[in-house]
């Protein structure tokens, strides 16, 4: 019998041997995962065994639907992880996060992906490092005062139910308090933000974000929580220890196959995101690629540098192939040469203006710019309104700009200068070889900037759409129609800034010359820099002098609160002011300011000013308004009878009626005010005497105005 159960022995480390060989045998044919002999063991005793993980199912890029298939981050790490441990890891069935996380805490579901380590939850589980990790992101409604995280300072604001953000960020922002209102899933949290049920909504990013976008246009991103993430961790229960060892080893030793699943699953996501059409799928599929011209000299937006496309546009290309998985070759040339190579077909994308000509053989995305051109000349030049101010005038175009064409059309005589590029322009403007130029605020502003051109300014704006576009050939419309769904994902602030960086930095010629200046003079170099150092001392001195001034002056003369002029202006300077006569005066004594500052505090009061102020610049935006006490108001209406005076008071009125705002929680009001005009014929009739006579009428329109009750009203 000891025999017998010796043998029995042998054979059973015999068998446990093979079955830990052959999971290293796997580990390694695949990839080579290293592993301790325990968590092989544990391998070997579980292989049969199936896990469930559980997990957001609104998460955005971790798990989607796409074409018929559950695809995503997650599926894609658990592929890899079967192959690469030999553990059979699925998906649970979950219907939100909330639902996984209650199932996995009962014990129904093996394995919690996506969840933030805590000390709470560290009690109960053991977490790995993270696979993959997002910053949270806040959302508002574009027509609320929320434009920043600080704005949501004693607003409600929603959340994921069990999301630890919660408890993370007044950790990391103490000074904001907000009223939490928690929520199901992401769907129920976004649409109680559209509908004005809480004033922001946080959740984790992951690429979601841009659907959420989609769906709720109302909806604007207005932050990015770097320093709180969330954290693509697997959690397991405490006794799980082995399971949550082995699930730690593979994240530690596969992070740059992770980082390549992330980007495939990045890009998947954002094609179903931005809704591609089939023809469009099959485009990037089967083809993918597109040759991108870029032409010669024009930073910051173009440069072409050791076979790649820099500046803002490049960095813009560049994103949108990050995003939806575009590879762009790059070519350099003459502009006018790269658009004959497009129409030829050899070329796919160029940055250009889109023209009504150009719309012929061109696609146009949507402008990765809205930035209007302006006209730029010498300080000597005359500031100009629009393109018409230039008939007559030399202006300078780089040959095969649109702009020649804009010209020619709009002016009866244009006299157009052509150069070679932009440099070449503004040398022409220095040199009074040319009176203006137009061109892309951004580009003028880092060449002027750049080279110290501070004799050259804006002289006038345009009003043709000169936006910035992508040109796409009329033979890749799908391509044209995927750059055209990207673009809106991108900030062109963003890309400026991106872009500016991987350009050469321009000499400054002012620099240059100044130095050559001082090389020359050689001994008179000491008292050349004494009266320079002297002059610009004054120089700054008096400008910050002015600038002083200016500050004291507009402190002294304007009501910070409503933004008019205030009492000490009307008394000094508003009887010499400038005026067309006839001019009517308007004195208005608001109503209710007094209650409203009783009922609710001065912070509403304040709001009942500003609210009249407000409609009042409504109706009269022509007018000089002063605020001239508390509730006091001075309106002078330039070139106006009687009649037309009686009608625009009766106006305003209206117009107050119809105005409301809630001033305090339940507290609603519309602006009111005993209103009495006079009529000044002329500068020689006294204004203070005309202010008079209308604060009379204004007292006995008020003395015959009854109190209404009604003028504050639940909602």
């Amino acid at each position: 019998m000891l025999l017998v159960a010796e043998i029995l022995r042998l054979c059973a480390r015999a068998l446990l041997a093979l079955l830990l060989c052959m999971a290293g045998a796997a580990a390694t044919a695949a990839g080579a995962v290293k592993l301790s002999e325990a968590e092989r063991g544990w391998i070997a005793a579980h292989q049969k065994q199936v896990f469930t993980v559980g997990f957001d199912p609104f998460g955005g890029m971790d798990s989607f639907e796409f074409r018929g298939r559950r695809v995503g981050l997650l599926p894609a790490l658990l592929d890899d992880m079967r192959t690469q441990l030999g553990l059979s890891l699925v998906p649970a069935e979950v219907k939100s996060w909330d639902d996984a996380y209650s199932r996995f805490v009962q014990g129904r579901i093996d394995v919690l992906y996506g969840a933030n380590a805590t000390p709470e939850r560290e009690k109960i589980m053991r977490f790995t490092r993270a696979a993959w990790k997002y910053p949270y992101t806040v959302f508002a409604r574009k027509d609320s005062s929320v434009q920043t995280l600080g704005d949501l300072d004693g607003k409600r604001v929603g959340f994921l139910a069990n999301d630890f953000v919660l408890e993370q960020l007044p950790k990391e922002f103490p000074n904001i308090r907000f009223e939490p209102r928690n929520f199901e899933d992401q769907t129920a949290g976004l649409a109680a933000l559209a509908a004005g049920q809480v004033d922001g909504f946080v959740t984790s990013g992951g690429g979601v974000e841009y659907e959420f976008l989609h769906e709720h246009p109302t909806l604007t991103l207005v932050a990015e929580l770097k320093s709180i993430t969330s954290d693509m961790t697997f959690a397991v229960a405490r006794e799980q220890q082995l399971l949550g060892q082995i699930i730690n080893r593979y994240i530690e030793q596969r992070q740059p196959h992770i980082q390549q699943l992330a980007r495939e699953a990045g890009r998947l996501y954002n094609r179903k995101v931005l809704r591609l059409s089939e023809a469009e799928l099959a485009w990037l599929e089967l083809q993918g690629e597109a040759v991108v011209g870029v032409a010669e000299d024009y930073l910051p937006f173009d440069y072409f540098h050791e076979g790649q496309y820099k500046g803002i546009a490049g960095a813009t290309l560049q994103r949108i192939g990050e995003i939806v998985g575009i590879r762009f070759k790059v070519v350099s040339g003459p502009f006018a040469q790269l658009i004959e190579q497009v129409r030829a077909g050899k070329v796919d994308v160029l940055n250009m203006a889109k023209t009504e000509d150009r719309l012929a053989d061109f696609l146009f995305p949507r402008a990765i710019s809205t930035e209007r051109d302006i006209i730029v000349g010498a300080k000597r030049s005359a500031p100009v309104q629009d393109v018409y101010g230039l008939d007559g005038q030399p202006v300078a175009v780089i040959d095969g700009f649109w702009h020649e064409e804009y010209l020619r059309k709009n002016l009866k005589n244009p006299r157009i200068v052509k150069t070679a590029n932009i440099m070449e322009s503004l040398q022409l403007l220095r040199d009074g070889g040319a009176a203006y130029m137009i061109e892309n605020p951004t580009v003028v502003e880092f060449y002027i900037n750049g080279l110290g051109y501070t004799d050259l300014v804006k002289r006038g704006i345009t009003s043709k759409d000169s936006f910035i576009y992508f040109g796409v050939g009329k033979r890749q419309p799908e391509l044209a129609g995927i750059m055209d769904k990207v673009i809106p994902l991108i900030q062109f602030d963003e890309m400026k800034y991106a872009g500016i960086q991987t350009v050469p930095t321009l000499r400054n010629e002012a620099n240059r010359r100044l130095l050559m200046l001082l090389a020359g003079l050689g001994l008179v170099l000491l008292a050349i820099l004494a009266v320079t150092v002297r002059i610009v001392r004054k120089l700054i001195e008096q400008r910050a002098k002015t600038q002083f001034l200016r500050e004291r002056e507009h402190l002294l003369y304007t009501d910070s609160l409503t933004g008019f002029h205030n009492r000490n202006y009307f008394s000094q300077r508003a009887e010499t002011a400038a005026g067309d006569y006839p001019q009517a005066i308007v004195v208005a004594d608001m109503n209710n300011l007094k209650r409203v500052n009783d009922a609710h505090g001065h912070a509403a009061g304040d709001a009942l000013i500003t609210l009249f102020a407000e409609t009042a610049r409504a109706q009269w935006p022509q007018a000089d308004a002063f605020r001239i006490g508390g509730d006091e108001f001075v309106f002078i209406l330039p070139n106006i009878g009687e009649a037309q005076v009686l009608a625009e008071l009766e106006a305003l009125k209206t117009r107050c009626q119809q105005t409301r705002r809630e001033l305090a929680p339940g507290a609603w009001i519309s602006p009111s005010a005993a209103l009495g005009h006079a009529m000044r014929a002329s500068a020689t009739q006294s204004l203070h005497s005309c202010v008079a006579q209308a604060d009379a009428r204004m007292y006995e329109a008020k003395a015959g105005m009854k109190k209404r009750s009604t003028d504050l009203a639940e909602p």
